[in-house]
């Protein structure tokens, strides 16, 4: 019986111990108005899809929305830790975004337009691909982490969700 609660006390301490670290991050945050989007429009899923990352208004969060062309708008947005917020930005600064232009994608009529845009402290970025299959590298980098970050984030339902026919 002293083991067992022995054990669950360890549990309950380490625990406490990385619920401590994460307030230790959150206090010492420095956002550096880091924020990165991606829109495509004419994709299958919807007429128009978006995810972005920022922390500049409401701490570290992931917004994912779409819009169909009667204009119906759903949007989820999750609040992130600063240590999900830091990885995620980590992998979009390895894609290096500050050296990206606009791409030498397919470009045939039809195909998915993707818009990114990309800011931090130090400058600002915006560029475009047009592709109809897979993004080329390392675009697909920028689109991947922001797809599988709100993925992650994601309510477990749609209840949560919200669209511009709300008031």
């Amino acid at each position: 019986m002293k083991l067992v609660l022995a054990a669950a006390l360890v549990v309950v301490v380490g625990c406490g111990d990385s619920h401590r670290d994460e307030l230790a991050r959150n206090r010492n945050f420095d956002c550096r108005d880091r924020a990165a989007s991606y829109v495509v429009v004419g994709s299958l899923v919807a007429s128009e899809l978006g995810v972005m990352v920022d922390c500049r208004d409401q701490g570290p969060r992931i917004v994912r929305w779409t819009s169909t062309d009667a204009g119906n708008r759903v949007e989820q947005a999750a609040s992130l830790t600063v240590g999900d917020f830091e990885r995620l930005w980590d992998k979009i600064e390895g894609a290096g975004w500050k050296y990206l232009k606009d791409c030498d994608g397919t470009g045939a009529a039809g195909d998915p337009m993707y818009t990114f845009d990309v800011v931090d402290w130090n400058g600002q970025a915006s560029f475009a691909c047009t592709h109809g299959g897979p993004l080329p590298f390392p675009y697909h980098i920028i689109v991947d982490e922001l797809d599988l970050s709100a993925a992650q984030h994601a309510p477990k339902t749609a209840r949560g969700a919200r669209t511009s026919d709300d008031p």
